[in-house]
């Protein structure tokens, strides 16, 4: 049986809900940065124990300063399940892609003409184990010339990534249950892009289950290289 993941959700009861009804195993509910962590941690605990499905954690970086976002990812470094950064910038995604601490680079491609990630780039995303979220939001929300222009970026993005083989996860970004995608509507959707089904039921699968592990295996790391061994 395939567990499918939606990595990136707002923390609204009814998303999750919806998406357990739809066959969903696991979500990340992403909290802006700016957010007060106690507030969070809150709100996170309470939808937890609402329902059957494993929720995870993550906090959402905006920042248009390079150092900025570093400090950020710092004081949120093993405070939460996931780190996601918001690309668009150049030097923004430099920076992410620069930093082993974050977990997802969010649309790369974000006002930009081409995909927001170089060779170089991509390298670095392999080298530092950071994801590349593809979000159906930024799709769906757009219309004629966008949408085409949206697509045209993400192709570019997914010709490195069949180069480089750097991980790639879709989600739907939802902000409200109106939002959610069944996972054989977001296999479906990501035919709209240069991708085959095999590879769009991954990235809503076994991309998110090997950040999950990379997360779990990280908080057993007592410093780099030495992690403690369970029975």
């Amino acid at each position: 049986m395939t567990i499918f993941y939606d990595f990136n959700i707002a923390p609204k009861k009814e998303i999750i809900n919806t998406l357990d009804e739809l066959g969903f195993s696991g979500a990340c509910i992403f909290y802006d940065s700016k957010q007060d962590i106690s507030k969070t941690n809150e709100s996170f605990d309470k939808l937890s124990e609402s329902t059957s499905i494993k929720l995870y954690k993550g906090i959402c970086i905006d920042e248009s300063n390079p150092q900025i976002l570093r400090k950020t990812v710092q004081r949120f470094h093993k405070k939460t399940d996931f780190i996601m950064a918001n690309g668009g910038d150049s030097k923004i995604n430099r920076a992410i892609c620069e930093l082993p601490q974050v977990d997802i680079i969010n649309h790369p491609y974000a006002n930009k003409r081409n995909s927001g990630i170089n060779h170089i780039l991509a390298k670095m995303l392999v080298s530092n184990n950071i994801s590349v979220n593809i979000n159906f939001t930024d799709i769906l929300s757009n219309r004629g010339y966008y949408k085409a222009r949206i697509l045209n970026q993400i192709n570019q993005l997914l010709l490195l990534q069949r180069k480089y083989n750097f991980r790639t996860i879709l989600s739907s970004g939802s902000k409200t249950f109106y939002d959610v995608r069944s996972p054989e509507s977001m296999i479906l959707l990501s035919q709209m892009m240069d991708m085959d089904t095999a590879y769009g039921e991954k990235a809503i699968s076994e991309n998110p289950s090997e950040i999950i592990k990379n997360m779990e295996k990280n908080k057993d790391s007592i410093i780099d290289g030495v992690r403690i061994i369970k029975d």
